[in-house]
């Protein structure tokens, strides 16, 4: 409950929104689906600044790149063709675990997913593994990647516009895998990205959740792989190699052990979902 609230404002323009949010002071709290809101117990927060009436509510594909509004809802990512298109269905399998259910996924938003990233959301280490860059307004517009925007996320005054996909290039495959608790929470999930040229993995793209603050890339993991022959036993050696480089967190979910052991089965699993993919396009 935000027990101290005063106001709340409903801007119709981006220069509106940030007039409101240039004022702010930690108080000010910008909201769009309010899932994460129900459940808020806050005294600092005084004014609420309600975004969805910008038209931040789209998904596009223009020139190469693929361009998800910051209010687009969840459920809309899980059922977007352009998305099951352009991310090879990485994005809308990994917007699908976010949440059980679908009425959330119905309520939740882009943004407010990407401005509260845990170590385990399975939609940020998805945009990881496909390269995205979210952009932003404040007093300039500017893009950053996804890997720089986690340490970039209290932006006062600045507003998250929309997240920017590039298209996957020809023969290039996706895979996620995850393991699930008790409760069908995300344990640890691993996304790959890799293209396949002339029988080898070329551009890998690994990301792992459970290990620091939100998801990772494992650029080791991604460097041992790349060049090398598209074969089980490399994939396997590959898991090998997450195993040894990965540290990860202990929860209330799951152990640090539990998934360091695990590690090896969600990345072998996501770069053979690659290489089904592959053989299957022949």
């Amino acid at each position: 409950m935000l027990s101290n609230l005063k106001g709340y404002y409903r801007p119709k323009s981006i220069p509106e929104a940030l007039a409101l949010l240039e004022k702010n002071s930690g108080s000010i709290l910008v909201i769009a689906g309010g899932t994460k809101l129900v459940l808020t117990e806050n005294n600092v927060v005084q004014e609420l600044v309600d975004i969805t009436c910008l038209g931040l509510d789209f998904i596009k594909e223009e020139s190469g790149i693929t361009r998800i509004g910051a209010t687009t809802r969840l459920q809309q990512i899980v059922e977007s063709p352009l998305l099951t298109q352009y991310t090879d269905g990485l994005l809308p399998a990994a917007a699908a675990l976010c949440y059980k259910s679908r009425q959330i996924r119905n309520a939740a938003t882009l943004g407010g997913e990407l401005l509260s990233t845990t170590t385990l959301s399975p939609l940020y280490c998805a945009l990881l593994a496909l390269q995205g860059q979210v952009r932003l307004a404040g007093n300039e517009e500017f893009a950053l990647a996804m890997n720089i925007f986690l340490n970039r996320k209290g932006l006062a005054g600045g507003l998250l516009m929309e997240t920017v996909i590039p298209n996957l290039e020809r023969n290039t495959f996706t895979g996620l895998s995850y393991i699930c608790s008790h409760a069908n929470l995300p344990i640890i999930c691993a996304a790959a990205r890799v293209s396949i040229r002339k029988g080898c993995f070329e551009n890998v793209k690994i990301a792992i959740t459970g290990s620091g603050k939100v998801p990772q890339r494992a650029h080791e993991v991604e460097d041992y792989l790349e060049s090398r022959e598209c074969s089980e036993p490399n994939v396997i050696k590959t898991a090998e190699e997450a195993y040894n480089n990965y540290e990860p967190i202990s929860d209330h979910l799951a152990s640090s052990d539990f998934r360091k052991e695990a590690s090896r089965i969600v990345v072998k699993k996501a770069l053979n979902n690659c290489l089904t993919k592959w053989e299957e396009s022949f």
